[in-house]
């Protein structure tokens, strides 16, 4: 069996690594939750919405905030947030 170079084996590592790295960073706009750019809708109604999301999660949370004003013919209006225990946020929109 023939090994293989040092050349191969780096470009080998930066393939599998960049197929890994697409969940790191903050998330794009239209970008589906996955385990590390979380946002989960912990309520909402007529009047508001509250979603817990990580940091790197703060745009998807943004983004459903503007959808769920947004269609009922509300603009969201982002009332803050509070820290919990670990990454995560709590933050709540009214729908102004």
């Amino acid at each position: 069996m023939k090994a293989l170079s040092g050349a191969a084996v780096i470009g080998l590592a930066g393939i599998l690594l960049s197929g890994c790295m697409s969940s790191y960073g903050p998330a794009r706009p239209g970008q589906a939750p996955n385990a590390i750019q979380r946002s989960t809708v912990l309520s909402s109604n007529e009047k508001s919405i509250t979603i817990e999301h990580s940091t790197w999660g703060k745009p998807i949370a943004f983004e459903t905030a503007e959808k769920h004003c947004g269609s009922m013919g509300f603009v969201a209006v982002y009332r803050g947030g509070t820290r919990q225990y670990g990454p995560d946020v709590v933050s709540t929109w009214t729908c102004e």
